[in-house]
């Protein structure tokens, strides 16, 4: 899979290679992508496209930031730590 991000005036995010939302609001969007984890923050965020057929998804707005972590990992419960 290919993963895009194509950003127009700060206003226009288009992201392809979207393999799952965890969060949309209209301040934050967290989507992991195929390369990893990515967090969109700005203003007014709306969703004006999303395909699950091509993982592309659009997003208008004002955009002040896009940031890539590590892929999440799930966590180990806090029995199975205690009583390793």
């Amino acid at each position: 899979m290919e993963h895009n991000v194509t950003l127009k005036d700060r206003s226009s995010l288009v992201v392809s290679g979207v393999e799952h939302i965890y969060s949309f609001s209209d301040k934050k969007v967290e989507v992991r992508t195929c390369v990893g984890e990515m967090a969109i923050e700005g203003e007014g965020l709306d969703m004006s496209k999303l395909s699950l057929d091509e993982n592309i998804i659009s997003i208008d707005g004002t955009i002040n930031s896009i940031v890539y972590s590590k892929e999440r990992k799930p966590q180990e419960s806090f029995f199975k730590k205690v009583f390793k």
